[in-house]
């Protein structure tokens, strides 16, 4: 069974691994390079206990307002907003506690596997660099700290790792590199952080060992079906015949299912990164500045520090500004020299859509036509084990886990 998987991120490569694995022959279809992609710059995180839904209780129009500031965590382009204004309705229409604990519980029963999937792939011998230090979250006021402890502990309830708060003095006994002014955290003990591009790279390699078919550099454009099943998917380095085919194809995955008949509300939330090559200083393990919604992560010989949620359309376009707001607020909160100047930016468009669950399953338009993506900031730590439900379901017919809650037909 060949099975065309559009996408060579994490999420494409996640799920021709596992159907490699059933049997199939994959044959993945990459734009650029593997893992090129939203995968490339992220902050490599691992992180089931803070996979949560974006829409929250309480979020207002006037909240969302603000997100007009330039230097906002969130931050709305207000030029894209005429072509942004029906996806953000139906992301306001999610701002309820009812939908954002279905999600919370949705997130949870995929995350049950995610840690095995992940110990599974090393055992087979995919290569990658990956470490178990937790996540430690600062806070300089206690009502954020509250919030964020709330938050993990919902999850918690739905079956994810549990935390503990860390107090002011143990903070900086965790972490001396931060400067003064932060007196509460929660630390994350189960969560572990890897170097996404080596995870991309290392199932790249193990696939093409395996018998894979990995063609880079070819632009998906369309398909060829007969009546209700794909033939073959259309490329700009010709046509290549399958038996079944997977859209994972990140951000642009809602022009390649509108093609297929089965259009999603997809747009792209913007995140920017800098990543430092030998920084004079490093940190102990993965640190979240709760103020500012930064993450950072410390990679072998490097760190990575990340944030913000940028909507202005799906394209690649850096904003300078987003990074210098980026590098100033990790300068004033951490003693990284190189935080001001140094390292290389980037920018990466994380697929969303309104209730920001993945879409994982099989198009009511087409009988072997199925979807991966939309995994908003939760990638990484989603994209093994949505890889292993929906080859289950693509080679077999059948699902490890519940779908249902991510199904492409819920719009």
């Amino acid at each position: 069974m060949r099975v065309g998987i559009v996408g060579g991120g994490i999420v494409g490569l996640a799920t021709a691994w596992y159907l490699r694995k059933l049997g199939a022959v994959p044959v993945v279809i990459e734009t650029w390079k593997l893992g090129g992609g939203c995968s490339f710059g992220n902050a490599g995180w691992i992180c089931p206990s803070i996979s949560t839904p974006l829409p929250a209780p309480g979020l207002t129009w006037k909240s969302l307002l603000w997100t007009m500031r330039r230097d906002s965590p969130l931050y709305i382009r207000p030029r894209a907003l005429p072509r942004l204004a029906p996806w953000l309705m139906r992301f306001r229409s999610h701002c309820n506690h009812a939908d954002h604990e279905r999600g919370i519980r949705a997130l949870a029963a995929l995350n049950a596997v995610t840690m095995a999937r992940y110990d599974e792939l090393a055992a087979d011998g995919v290569d990658f660099e990956m470490e178990r230090a937790g996540i430690l979250m600062v806070f300089p006021d206690s009502g954020k700290a509250a919030e964020a402890r709330a938050e993990v502990e919902a999850v918690a309830e739905a079956g994810a790792a549990a935390c503990r708060e860390v107090d002011a003095a143990e903070l900086y006994e965790m972490e001396p590199l931060l400067r003064p002014g932060f007196r509460h955290g929660v630390f994350v003990e189960g969560e572990r952080h890897l170097r996404p591009d080596t995870l991309t790279a290392g199932l790249g390699a193990a696939l093409l060992r395996a018998g894979a078919e990995i063609h880079e550099g070819a632009l998906a454009t369309g398909f060829r079906s007969e009546g209700r099943r794909v033939r073959a998917i259309v490329t700009s380095r010709g046509d290549l015949e399958v038996d079944a085919v997977v859209v994972a194809a990140g951000a642009q995955s809602g022009t390649l299912s509108r093609a297929l008949g089965c259009p999603i509300p997809l747009t792209a939330g913007k995140g920017y990164s800098v990543t430092i090559d030998e920084p004079v200083n490093q940190l102990r393990q993965p640190l979240y500045l709760g103020g500012a919604k930064i993450g950072m992560t410390p990679f072998a010989g490097t760190l990575r520090f990340s944030g913000t949620m940028e909507l202005s359309g799906i394209n690649r376009r850096l904003d300078s500004a987003r990074v210098e707001s980026l590098r100033r607020q990790v300068a004033q909160a951490v003693q990284i020299p190189e935080a001001r100047t140094g390292g290389r930016a980037w920018v990466g468009m994380r697929p969303m859509t309104p209730d920001t669950l993945p879409v994982i399953g099989a198009l009511p338009t087409r009988d072997n036509a199925y979807l991966n993506t939309g995994h908003q900031m939760l990638g990484l730590t989603l994209g093994p084990s949505s890889g292993w439900a929906l080859a289950a379901m693509v080679a077999e017919g059948r699902r490890g886990v519940d779908l249902g809650a991510f199904s492409p037909g819920r719009w």
